[in-house]
């Protein structure tokens, strides 16, 4: 058995590696023999290290350009900032033929989360008018998955846009841009994936988990375009959205579904109850690293999936590319040991992981709320077709 603890922090200054050098590491990331080579391993690791960190300070000038303007949209809004995890980028490159790592456009990611669509809406209209989201006069590359949902009911407006690093060299950034309704459905998502050790967040998976994500999302489309939620006033909302689902068969049926799907269980606990307990072992493990009140720098944490273990590490600001090495690390000895999630995460963040960072550490009391709204349409919708057969 190995330890999966490093004892010493490494001291290797990264060198930079031409583009043919990017492509080939890629190609070597998805080579089921890469662990069984260690020489060509930690090549591989090296040159995956260089291209994420090429992608820092680019990331910072996306987080910058919104805070220019974010809070006057929405006093409450959150802005998470991310490098992709290597084993998301494997992932990737094996979902999409011909895909090349240096062409891969969310390396880097920024996600903003607000209260509602209009304002979404209108950081989308800001963001439109900036000249590095394009490439003469198309958008780099835009995908509005609100109006467009995914098949998966994934919900969000993606726009890539282009900034510079230190060597002048530009690198795209991923902007994604929900509301929290949204935010909440990927955020279990994300959950469910973490402990049940399916793939739903690639359209994977086992199908009633599947479907009833599908009709979850279809249900919270319905419930953010009403009146009620748009002010903020529950009563209102949750008369305009009964009075909806009752007038209509195939809504019924739908929030039938939900219910049965997340009322069943063994005796002892349904699947509600489990999607809660999760959120709750997430959200005691935030808390414990924000108890820490770590000044500003990064966090590199390893979250035992099956134990609720949970191991940190922080960096200053200063020793950036020394966290992402170490990350790089962490994520090479444990690629084998499914039960351990990596995450490097800045400090800036820990005060809201539960908004923020749905991989790791957010609960899904906004999720879970709103399907008991959907279990009471259900039965209402229910006693509204009996009632329909016999009068």
């Amino acid at each position: 058995m190995h330890s999966n603890k490093i004892r010493k922090k490494p001291t290797i200054t990264l060198m930079a590696f031409s583009k043919k050098d990017v492509i080939r590491a890629g190609e070597a990331l998805i080579n089921d023999g890469l662990l069984d080579d260690p020489k060509l391993l930690d090549q591989t690791m090296e040159i995956l290290t260089y291209w994420r960190d090429s992608h820092i300070m680019p990331l910072n000038s996306a987080h910058e350009l919104l805070n220019r303007f974010i809070h006057r949209i929405d006093k409450k809004a959150f802005i998470a900032k991310r490098l992709k995890r290597f084993e998301s980028i494997k992932r990737k490159l094996k979902r999409f033929d011909g895909m090349q790592l240096k062409n891969m456009q969310d390396i880097g990611g920024v996600r903003v989360v607000v209260s509602n669509l209009k304002q979404v809406d209108s950081i989308y209209k800001i963001l439109a008018n900036e000249y590095c989201f394009y490439n003469g006069s198309k958008f780099i590359k835009m995908d509005n998955y609100i109006l467009h949902p995914k098949t998966d009911g994934y919900r969000s407006l993606h726009i890539v846009g282009k900034f510079n690093n230190e060597s002048s060299d530009e690198r795209k950034i991923e902007f994604q841009i929900r509301t929290k309704l949204q935010h909440s459905w990927a955020t279990t998502l994300e959950i469910v994936d973490i402990f049940t050790g399916q793939n739903l967040k690639s359209d994977d998976g086992f199908y009633d988990y599947k479907k009833f994500f599908k009709d979850v999302s279809d249900q919270f489309q319905i419930i953010e375009n009403l009146q009620g939620f748009i002010s903020d006033n529950k009563a209102q909302l949750t008369k305009e959205y009964l009075t909806k689902v009752v007038q209509n068969q195939q809504l019924i049926r739908q929030c039938v579904s939900i219910k049965s799907f997340v009322d069943r269980g063994d005796g002892t606990i349904t699947v509600e109850k489990q999607f809660s307990a999760y959120c709750t072992s997430l959200n005691d493990l935030n808390k414990g690293i924000v108890a820490k009140k770590y000044t500003e720098g990064l966090v590199l944490i390893r979250l035992n999936v099956q134990t609720g273990k949970i191991e940190d590490e922080f960096f200053k600001k200063s020793e950036q590319t020394l966290a992402s090495q170490r990350y790089s690390q962490y994520e090479q000895l444990l690629s084998k040991d499914k039960k351990w999630i990596v995450a490097l995460l800045s400090t800036n963040a820990i005060g809201g992981l539960k908004e923020a960072y749905p991989n790791y550490f957010a609960d899904s009391e906004i999720f879970l709320s709103y399907i008991g709204l959907i279990k009471i349409a259900a039965t209402l919708g229910s006693a509204q077709r009996i009632k329909q057969m016999y009068t």
